[in-house]
C-alpha cells in the first residue's frame, strides 16, 4: 500500500471517529418525546387530563383558565401536631380570579376538587388516578368534570 491510499483511508467514513454515539442520541430523543409528553412546559398551554410540569410563579394556560403555582405553606393545627402543609395555585381568566389549594392532610391523596368560571374541575398532585400511578414533584393533572 502506498503512502497515498494510506492517507486516504484515514480520513474514510469507517476511521472518523463519531461526533456522538448511538445511546447519546436516542437519550436525546427520549427526553424530547418526554417534554413533549407532559401536555406543557413549566410555561406554555396544557390540556386537561395530561400530566403537566409547574412551577412556582410560571403561568399554564388550560382552556378555561390561566394556573399559576404561587408555592407551598405550613399551617399550624390543635388537632394535628405537625400541621398541614399546603400547595397554592393561583387562577385567572380576565377580571375573575381565585385560589386552590391543594393538602396531603394526614396521608389521604385524593384529587381536589373546584370550581371555576361555573365549571367543576379537579386538581391531583402527588398521585394521578387517570395515570394510576405516582407523579413528581413538579406534576399536576387537572380534570375537567
Amino acid at each position: 500500500m502506498d503512502k497515498q491510499e494510506f492517507s486516504m483511508n484515514a480520513f474514510s467514513s469507517a476511521a472518523r471517529p463519531r461526533l456522538f454515539s448511538r445511546r447519546a442520541a436516542l437519550f436525546g430523543a427520549r427526553g424530547m418525546l418526554g417534554a413533549a409528553a407532559c401536555g406543557a412546559g413549566s410555561s406554555g398551554s396544557a390540556s386537561y387530563g395530561a400530566k403537566v410540569r409547574f412551577a412556582k410563579g410560571a403561568a399554564i394556560s388550560f382552556p378555561d383558565f390561566d394556573l399559576i403555582y404561587t408555592g407551598r405553606r405550613h399551617e399550624a393545627s390543635k388537632v394535628y401536631p405537625h400541621g398541614f402543609d399546603y400547595d397554592d395555585f393561583k387562577l385567572t381568566r380576565g377580571t375573575k380570579s381565585a385560589t386552590v389549594s391543594w393538602s396531603g392532610g394526614t396521608g389521604l391523596i385524593a384529587p381536589r376538587s373546584f370550581e371555576f368560571g361555573g365549571q367543576k374541575f379537579t386538581l391531583e398532585l402527588r398521585h394521578a388516578n387517570r395515570f394510576s400511578g405516582w407523579l413528581k414533584d413538579d406534576e399536576l393533572v387537572i380534570e375537567k368534570k
